[in-house]
């Protein structure tokens, strides 16, 4: 099943090299930077752990998990049209019970622009509006899925390192971070300090002991010279991809990206 969340940087175009890295059953699937979860909710994997240093993402996630009717139900109060939207992007999901924060933040991440998900130095979510190209209605039958599906997750709202301490011999930990780099401007800030680099050595350090302890991981990360050196003692492939972040279809463009795994990659990407 696909994910019911936009989000810029999302791998669903890699899926399809993803998912020939999972163990399967008995195998737990850990997954640090959740965003969409994308490759969760396509394995659908019966034991698992997603963390995301996003508050608002899991709390959300969280309302949907518990009680999708309800989340639905609150949905469909909401307008649709971009005063609604400006309007509900100004109110604190802090002071919203849990249904109503998911329900805001589904509202607001099908609204908004390509997905993206970026705060102000406040915490505070400020992507504008675009209106939709599809116009047909919010998919329930796929929320209520996801939430069969995150039934069978532990939902964390910890920063990365925090969430694998969970991670134990025969786990899956699949891991996809923030992109930073010194040679270009990367537009998907996500939270004000979420990732940076200075980050990378603790990313680093995160994989060492990911292998120690017999976890299998899988990381991807765009292609330049910080994460080369970061990925150097991995088995490591490169594989294109269209980012998705420009205004325009035609400005949208082709680029490279890494994906690495402490076990041997099977056939080449």
């Amino acid at each position: 099943m696909r994910s019911f969340i936009r989000w810029a940087g999302s791998k669903r175009q890699a899926l399809h090299l993803l998912r020939k890295h999972w163990l399967g059953t008995p195998a737990r699937y850990i997954e640090p930077f959740a965003g969409s979860s994308c490759l969760f909710f396509d394995l659908q994997p019966n034991d698992a752990v997603l963390g995301d240093i996003n508050g608002e993402l899991i709390r959300s996630l969280r309302g949907v998990q518990r009680n999708v009717g309800l989340v639905l139900e609150c949905y469909h109060r909401l307008r649709k049209s971009r005063e609604a939207y400006y309007a509900l992007r100004r109110v604190n999901p802090r002071q919203l019970s849990e249904a109503e924060c998911a329900a805001r933040f589904i509202y607001l991440n099908r609204y908004c622009f390509n997905g993206l998900y970026r705060t102000n130095s406040r915490g505070q979510f400020n992507v504008p509006y675009a209106r939709p190209k599809s116009r047909g209605s919010l998919d329930e039958n796929l929320l209520v899925a996801a939430s069969r599906a995150l039934q069978y997750a532990i939902l964390v709202n910890e920063d990365f390192q925090k969430t694998l301490i969970h991670a134990r011999r025969g786990d899956f930990a699949y891991l996809d971070p923030p992109y930073v780099t010194s040679s270009r401007r990367v537009f998907c800030e996500y939270l004000p300090g979420s990732f940076s680099k200075e980050d990378l050595g603790r990313l680093g350090g995160a994989l060492q002991e990911l292998d120690a302890e017999g976890v299998t991981f899988v990381i991807t990360y765009g292609d330049s010279p910080e994460a080369r050196k970061l990925l150097a003692r991995w088995n490591t492939r490169r594989f294109r991809t269209r980012r998705n972040i420009a205004g325009f279809c035609g400005h949208r463009r082709d680029s490279y990206e890494l994906l690495a795994t402490n076990r041997q990659l099977g056939e080449s990407l």
